[in-house]
């Protein structure tokens, strides 16, 4: 069970309070499309945005098993903000375990999110590149001026944070012969970098993904996490692989327990003039309320032991990996199908846009979106299996 000892506890007692703060002002933040600053500015004087740093950095130190069950509480409160500081925590958490960038640009930045709450965040799709995961050379180019100095010319999309991002990951083509591409870190605050509100999606409406552009943006060499020509990894694929998709499960199964929540609470107290007793009772709607706890039950439990099996058995992460990535299409798959039995249960009225129940609704569909795509997840499992 978890909580498992004192710290996990503190941690979730905090994600718990998060996500009470937060739930009020959810709902209009996702009609309007707006980025709920006060929810990070909350999150900052709490010390939840430094969870992940290590102790010697000046963080807490938390592990990703504390920040799957801390995403699992944030994301009952608002889904925007659960999964996008969980991509925050991904960059921070994957880079501990990886330890790929150079020394100290990464404890330079460490210190900056410890001391003042910074958020980081990749930003990497283009409107022609989609995720680079598909591979492809992005259009975003670094192209070399004097010695040690670049130029930095381009536009991301869904560049989520984007509204409070002080550190962006940007993924580049250097264009200086090599045909390599690169991962370089900018402060959002240089001069050239701008965003452009282009984000109003069916889901996820408050992460604050809108497009970043880079016009003559000035980068120092120092600023080069890493950079490979494809024939040549420089990083290592496995370690830090876990963070993404699993602090992603977390956030959405928070929101598919909050529409469970939701729907439990309407048959107990819904009771139409017709009836004699709330519909609780009808023989129909337990059912449905057994399998949304049947499907939530299996879904938290898997999640929580694979992440755990993650980071108990680093020596085995490479048979582990495509057992994660499934995990994460399991959750999904769940947290869809909680949601679609809730909006039954509740009927029409699940529609009504001041309910939040069709926010839910919408909400975890992101996930299919999100990677492991579940084409990519299976192949990897096929590819262990048969190859």
């Amino acid at each position: 069970m978890w909580p498992k000892n004192d710290k996990q506890r503190k941690l979730i007692d905090l994600a718990k309070a998060i996500a009470s703060q937060i739930r009020s002002t959810a709902s209009k933040h996702d009609r309007k499309g707006s980025f709920p600053h006060e929810h990070y500015k909350f999150m900052r004087n709490q010390g939840y945005l430094k969870a992940s740093i290590p102790l010697e950095n000046g963080g807490y130190g938390y592990g990703l098993t504390d920040l799957v069950l801390a995403q699992y509480e944030i994301g009952k409160g608002d889904g925007s903000t659960s999964v996008s500081v969980g991509m925050h925590h991904m960059i921070i958490g994957a880079e501990i375990e990886a330890r790929s960038w150079p020394a100290q640009l990464r404890s330079s930045v460490f210190d900056a999110i410890a001391q003042n709450g910074s958020l980081i965040n990749s930003v990497a799709s283009e409107p022609d590149l989609g995720s680079p995961r598909g591979g492809g050379r992005p259009d975003t180019k670094l192209e070399p001026m004097s010695e040690g100095r670049w130029l930095l010319n381009g536009r991301k999309t869904w560049s989520t944070l984007a509204p409070e991002l002080t550190y962006a990951i940007v993924f580049v083509a250097v264009e200086d012969g090599s045909g390599d591409t690169a991962r370089i870190i900018v402060d959002t605050e240089t001069k050239g970098i701008s965003i452009e509100e282009t984000w109003d999606s069916l889901s996820m409406r408050a992460s604050g993904s809108h497009d970043i552009l880079f016009n003559n943006v000035l980068v120092n060499e120092k600023k080069f996490l890493f950079r490979t020509n494809g024939s040549d990894h420089v990083t290592d694929k496995i370690s830090g692989a876990a963070w993404f998709p699993l602090l992603l499960s977390a956030a959405n199964l928070g929101i598919a327990k909050a529409a469970q929540d939701y729907a439990t609470h309407f048959a107990k107290n819904r009771k139409p003039s017709g009836l004699s007793a709330p519909i609780a009772h009808i023989p129909h709607i337990r059912e449905q309320i057994a399998r949304m706890e049947s499907t939530m039950l299996v879904a938290k439990r898997t999640l929580f032991s694979c992440s755990e099996d993650w980071e108990n058995n680093s020596d085995e992460r490479k048979d582990l990996l495509p057992e994660i990535l499934n995990t994460k299409v399991h959750s999904i798959d769940s947290a869809i199908k909680i949601t679609d039995i809730a909006m039954r249960v509740v009927g029409a009225v699940a529609l009504d846009k001041n309910r939040p129940l069709e926010r839910y609704f919408r909400d975890v569909r992101s996930g299919i979106s999100n990677p492991p795509i579940e084409a990519r997840a299976l192949e990897q499992l096929a590819s262990k299996l048969l190859d």
